[in-house]
């Protein structure tokens, strides 16, 4: 399957990716708090680009059933992965007053890349684009939730995410995302695949800064 041809070939910048100490301290609860915030502002932001990345993505659709993929993805974002985020940022943050000043520099590298590869290259250059965020967070909440013993989630700091990204409704989503990607396969060339890996690499590398800059709180690069 393509899915995990891009992931076998791309192993060691996608193993730092779901394996980011980020991701690490997530899950055992040791993430501080002020740190936890900070990552949900920028992933906030990042996830209203996302939002306009599938617009974009139906744009460069050739059918019905890409446009119909590219809306039903682009909904899922803002109704349910937005509404996630705030409604834990109600905690801290006024997400309503959030402006391009509070976007930092590592959050406009990934989303302008998603963006560019939108504009320059196909449906499926896009879909690739925006397959790593999807995938990676379903693996790493499915990981997560099935490593925790049922008593420290009850009282984990950290719950409702993990809840949400390991929950039925977003790894069924994410299923869906994988076996429409997949349903590629056959049609991918060689040079296709070359450039699709590259894409690949470079949003999953993109991944790895986001967790990192988020565990700094870097607002600069």
């Amino acid at each position: 399957m393509l899915l995990d041809k891009l992931i076998k070939e791309n192993k060691a910048i996608w193993d730092k990716y779901i394996h980011h100490e980020f991701v690490q301290k997530l899950q055992n609860g040791t993430l501080e708090k002020e740190v936890f915030l900070f990552y949900l502002k920028q992933d906030y932001i990042f996830l209203n680009h996302y939002a306009k990345c599938y617009a974009l993505l139906a744009l460069n659709a050739n059918n019905a059933k890409e446009i119909q993929f590219a809306i039903k993805n682009q909904n899922y974002t803002l109704e349910s992965e937005l509404e996630l985020h705030r409604s834990i940022l109600k905690l801290g943050v006024d997400v309503d007053s959030l402006s391009y000043k509070d976007e930092s520099l590592t959050n406009i590298a990934y989303t302008r890349y998603l963006l560019s590869v939108g504009q320059s290259g196909d449906y499926l250059d896009m879909l690739c684009a925006l397959s790593a965020c999807a995938i990676g967070y379903a693996y790493i909440g499915e990981a997560i939730y099935n490593d925790l013993d049922e008593t420290v989630l009850k009282n984990h700091p950290y719950r409702e995410w993990i809840l949400t990204y390991s929950g039925k409704e977003f790894q069924d989503e994410i299923r869906s995302f994988k076996d429409f990607f997949n349903a590629y396969t056959n049609s991918v060339s060689e040079k296709k695949f070359k450039k699709l890996s590259e894409i690949f690499y470079t949003t999953v590398r993109l991944e790895v800064a986001f967790w990192q800059h988020s565990l700094e709180q870097k607002m600069q690069i």
